[in-house]
């Protein structure tokens, strides 16, 4: 089967055809195509076969299902997601509903940019009820349908266990974010120095042994000088889950079957990441041999979910220095959590890495989802914005937020053309994003959602292009890429 015959049937149908998808191999040509408002793929020649679908003529029309995305995959092997190592600026674009990515894909044009499509974390999963193949293959779907060919990845974010990394690496993930804040004394970095002293006499005595004869009273690179009391509290703190994530690491070289970003979390702790901490962390992984490929410290200031940075701009910039000295010393990347919507700290982040960076964004796309219901069908936003009022308290068990009701204008009081709005103000950002996994539960909600997306997909792509491009140019400013 020729493209040119591929697309002489096609002409004989009703079904829109996606044209940048239109792609040929092994005799076989492959189109994106929709009817009414559900997306198939239409298939045609030698290898047919591989795919599940119904036969209409010459053609076969394919479902949108996990089994027919790894035909895709194998037909077609740049949609299927692989590791970004060797890439200096990666970004993850996180998808909760599996129709971002062809807007990210557009936003990211003409940037050298290594896009991580797939990305979601096991929270997100649960309150989505998707699965991490659910979100590999919406990925694989949206790169065809784009004709995207340079390259994609898929993160297991903010793993905690060795189960956890088994089901995202065997699920077809090709990096894994370890989130170690389970196996961190949190509350310890606020304890008086004797209460960490008497925790510190119960560690292990090769624990103990190890960590002075590394770094007490020595001169360390960048940081310099610790004492004693800094060292027992970094070891407290610290210990176990720097354990904790050399076993994970050793884990992930046992069973993986192809090449796996490591990446560090130590961002979700309840104090800000020391630039001691961090070297500590990046010296102990040093010294067995680890490197991972971003770490993600708990930078200084506010980065809380779907609003701009809070804090003072000078200092972070001053810790941010630092800790980028750190990941250049050690031979990483910084990682930023959460990215979205963080315009003010970007201008610094540009400079002081480099473009040598990974960013990471997620629930902002589905709060520009939002906005496109605010304007299209208000009747929905309203229904919507109301019900994530209502469920802000439960919602708040999965998300810290530190925006108030009370500061959210009263809906009722305010006309159709204003709604979109809320989708600027702290407050009503905040709210809306957190509830959207008890929105995506309610079928007044979900099926008039999916329903309005679909009628309106180029309006949510137009608006993923505006606010990711807004994200790519601030971090993008002045550099090469």
């Amino acid at each position: 089967m020729t493209v040119d015959a591929f697309r002489a049937l096609l002409a004989q149908t009703n079904l829109y055809v996606y044209e940048r998808s239109v792609d040929e191999a092994e005799n076989t040509v492959v189109a994106t195509v929709r009817k009414d408002l559900v997306k198939y793929l239409a298939v045609a020649g030698e290898k047919s076969d591989l795919f599940t679908g119904e036969q209409e003529g010459e053609l076969k029309l394919c479902p949108l299902t996990n089994e027919n995305a790894k035909a895709l995959q194998t037909l077609f092997p740049y949609t299927k997601p692989k590791s970004h190592r060797g890439h200096q600026f990666t970004m993850g674009l996180g998808d909760r509903l599996g129709l971002a990515t062809a807007g990210h894909i557009r936003a990211l044009a003409g940037h050298d940019i290594y896009p991580v499509f797939a990305q979601q974390s096991i929270r997100e999963l649960n309150l989505t009820h998707r699965t991490f193949t659910d979100v590999i293959s919406a990925a694989t779907f949206n790169v065809f349908q784009e004709g995207y060919k340079k390259g994609f990845g898929a993160d297991g974010d903010h793993l905690k266990t060795k189960e956890e990394i088994k089901y995202a690496l065997e699920s077809g993930c090709t990096m894994v974010t370890l989130d170690c804040s389970e196996h961190i004394d949190q509350k310890a970095a606020t304890y008086p120095i004797e209460k960490i002293n008497e925790m510190y006499a119960a560690l292990p005595e090769n624990v103990r042994k190890h960590y002075e004869e590394t770094y007490l009273n020595k001169e360390l690179p960048i940081v310099g000088h610790m004492d004693e009391d800094e060292l027992r509290r970094v070891v407290v703190v610290f210990w176990d889950g720097i354990a904790h994530a050399i076993d994970c690491f050793r884990y992930i070289d046992e069973i993986k079957t192809v090449e796996v970003d490591f990446e560090l979390s130590i961002d979700e702790t309840l104090t800000i990441t020391t630039p001691t901490e961090h070297f500590v962390i990046g010296n102990e992984l040093h010294n067995v041999g680890i490197t991972p490929i971003s770490c993600a410290p708990h930078f200084s200031g506010s980065f809380e979910k779907g609003i701009e940075y809070a804090g003072n701009l000078n200092d972070f910039a001053r810790d941010f220095e630092v800790h980028q000295k750190i990941a250049d010393f050690f031979g990483y990347k910084l990682s930023l959590h959460s990215g979205s919507d963080k315009f003010a700290v970007f201008s610094t982040v540009a400079r002081v890495t480099k473009g040598h960076v990974h960013v990471k964004t997620a629930g902002t796309s589905w709060l520009e989802a939002m906005r496109v219901v605010s304007e299209v069908n208000p009747d929905l936003y309203r229904k919507a914005h109301k019900f994530s009022i209502e469920h802000r308290p439960e919602a708040e068990r999965y998300y810290h937020v530190s925006t108030k009701v009370a500061d959210i204008p009263n809906i009722d009081l305010q006309n159709d053309a204003y709604l979109a709005e809320y989708m600027n103000m702290p407050a009503s950002r905040q709210t809306v994003h957190i509830a959207y996994g008890m929105l995506l539960e309610q079928p007044w909600f979900r099926e008039e959602f999916f329903r309005t997306m679909a009628e309106h997909e180029e309006e949510y792509y137009a608006a993923l292009v505006r606010h990711i491009g807004k994200h790519v140019r601030y971090l993008t400013a002045e550099l090469s890429i």
